[in-house]
């Protein structure tokens, strides 16, 4: 079965320069994975289980201020999960985040999910910036690594 691409070229490298300016603001270390569907050793474990796998296998639990956050998508289930470790945690309320779900929802309900993806990255990218700037707990002259790639994947 061919498998259709959710996001072209151009859109994957929007996303991934999206994300590469919210890291210069915050410590937050985000990554977004598109899976169109589970690997054969998954197929008894739900999206949100299988979102939890990709968060350790990407190296989301080793970040130095545990700031990552993943957005997982299962196209063939049409389901997504929204992942935050403990730093993300104790700034941004379960609201934010049931928030974030149900515009991610509206999108990708009609296939929008390239706007989907770039409007709530933006809105994640603003409460990050007001709640949690690099500055906190960086220092004002220390540098902000980005400890994680920026890229979409997509497989």
């Amino acid at each position: 079965m061919i498998q259709h691409k959710i996001l072209t070229k151009q859109e994957l490298k929007q996303l991934s320069e999206q994300i590469g300016e919210i890291e210069k603001k915050t410590p937050a270390e985000i990554r977004v994975v598109v899976r169109h569907k589970k690997h054969w050793s998954e197929r008894k474990l739900s999206p949100r289980q299988v979102a939890e796998r990709e968060f350790k296998s990407l190296g989301m639990t080793n970040t130095k201020e545990r700031t990552g956050i993943l957005v997982f998508i299962l196209v063939s289930e049409r389901q997504f999960e929204l992942l935050a470790d403990q730093g993300i945690i104790k700034v941004l309320p379960d609201e934010f985040w049931t928030n974030i779900a149900g515009k991610l929802s509206e999108h990708f309900s009609k296939s929008n999910f390239y706007h989907g993806l770039k409007t709530s990255l933006a809105e994640i990218g603003e409460i990050l910036e007001s709640k949690l700037p690099v500055h906190r707990i960086h220092g004002t002259s220390k540098e902000n690594h980005d400890e994680l790639p920026n890229d979409i994947i997509e497989e």
